[in-house]
């Protein structure tokens, strides 16, 4: 019963992919290749091309060239009072940024008692945005084969700036519907900081509200330093954990924002490593093609994704996939998502959107 539930209300891309994984805590050069690989027409071998490393500026590939550099408000980078490293070394844990309701009828999660990254407390500009999901508020129902069973939310809360650099916050939530609260009741929230320039992760902070099991875990990648430096909280005390980061990485739900800001063409692949729980595992988001979906939300033409691992699917021993239905245009808005599981299937459908 708890698998089940855990399935429904997964509303990240690669969320589920976290049992799947092998541990490794040191994440270097050989471990870790952040890239894209582009399938030219008419060629069979692709030639991966890295992503621009540290400051540079992004590739044609990853966005477009009308994109710029968001520059935060004077006042927020005044509040920047502590730098990362001063952050992770003190363990700092301030007031969360405070969440708003963007939806009618939508709930809020406490956030009392849990263990969240350093970061949460930074203040968030809604001022120069620019990528695809700028303002971007995201509802979803979340199904097993037709019946409902709990609410997701993605939330982009705005520009936080990270040792002078600008940073989106992306933030999830999921709900288990009332009759599953009753047996199994969950209430997830999961933050990710988004490179604004080059897209990828600045830290991550899950905390993970499920029956009775609690789990909490952030991370911050400071690549001034060349280290990542994270907690994790179950019910003992929070054990701190660290390590050496030599390059650009992304978290699960980083990786999301990372495949929108591609111009994606039906067999052309994008691959890159995944970073999470103290985990590493490499990822090819295979682009299937176009179809049109309708949902709650409206009538939209989309393209098809499919993330695997390297050389077989995502579920292969298991009998399970996961497909991605993402508007075909600028914004790439992920509309459904969809995993084929033993019994059934596992959905998540947009039933709202806004961009404020």
């Amino acid at each position: 019963m708890k698998k089940t539930v855990l399935l429904l209300i997964s509303l990240c891309l690669f969320s589920i992919l976290g049992a799947c994984t092998q541990k490794n805590k040191q994440i270097s050069p050989k471990q870790s290749s952040l890239s894209t690989v582009q399938t030219a027409p008419h060629t069979t071998s692709p030639a991966p091309v890295s992503l621009p490393e540290k400051d540079a500026q992004p590739s044609s590939s990853v966005i477009s060239e009308k994109t710029i550099t968001p520059q935060l408000p004077a006042k927020n980078q005044a509040d920047n009072a502590l730098t990362i490293k001063q952050e992770t070394q003190q363990n700092v844990q301030a007031e969360p940024l405070k969440d708003s309701a963007q939806f009618k009828n939508e709930i809020l999660i406490s956030l009392e008692g849990r263990h969240l990254n350093p970061l949460i407390s930074r203040p968030a500009s809604n001022k120069a945005q620019t990528a695809p999901w700028r303002s971007e508020q995201l509802k979803y129902g979340v199904y097993y084969s037709f019946v409902k069973a709990g609410t997701a939310y993605i939330k982009n809360q705005g520009l936080v700036d990270i040792d002078g650099r600008a940073a989106y916050l992306i933030q999830t939530s999921a709900f288990s519907a009332s009759v599953i609260d009753a047996v199994f009741k969950v209430r997830d929230i999961n933050y990710s900081w988004i490179d604004a320039t080059d897209f990828y992760s600045r830290g991550y902070s899950q905390s993970l509200r499920e029956g009775n099991y609690k789990r909490d875990e952030w991370v911050i990648f400071d690549y001034q330093n060349n280290t990542y430096n994270g907690e994790v909280k179950k019910k003992e005390e929070p054990r701190q954990f660290s390590g050496t980061v030599t390059q650009q990485v992304l978290d699960i739900l980083s990786a999301l924002y990372y495949v929108r800001t591609h111009a994606l063409e039906p067999g052309q692949d994008i691959v890159f490593d995944i970073i999470n729980r103290e985990e590493q595992y490499p990822l090819v988001v295979k682009v299937l093609g176009r179809e049109t979906i309708k949902t709650a939300a409206g009538k939209f033409k989309c393209i098809v994704v499919e993330p695997q691992f390297r050389g077989e699917g995502i579920f292969v021993s298991k009998g399970k996939s996961l497909k991605v239905w993402l508007t075909d245009d600028e914004y790439k808005m992920p509309v459904k998502m969809k995993a084929e599981v033993f019994i059934g299937s596992v959905s998540a459908e947009l039933l709202e959107y806004k961009r404020n």
